[in-house]
């Protein structure tokens, strides 16, 4: 996975908006954690569909349920 545009676009997303100002602690530790997940995604060098399911899910519930407050 280390070659998609996609899930690198992402992780530079999510990287710009933890360095931004303006994030609680809480919500900094989300992006965190995201970004951990979608790294250790990215070293997988051929994820079966059920773990990128997991990843999508994981990343989802974390960002949503921390910036929907």
């Amino acid at each position: 996975m280390k070659r998609s545009k996609d899930l690198q676009f992402c992780i530079e997303l999510l990287s710009s908006m933890l360095n931004g100002s303006g994030l609680g602690p809480e919500q900094r530790s989300a992006l965190e954690s995201a970004l951990v997940e979608l790294k250790s995604f990215r070293r997988n060098a051929n994820p079966s569909k059920q773990e990128a399911y997991r990843v999508v899910r994981k990343v989802s519930e974390v960002l949503l349920s921390n910036f929907t407050r």
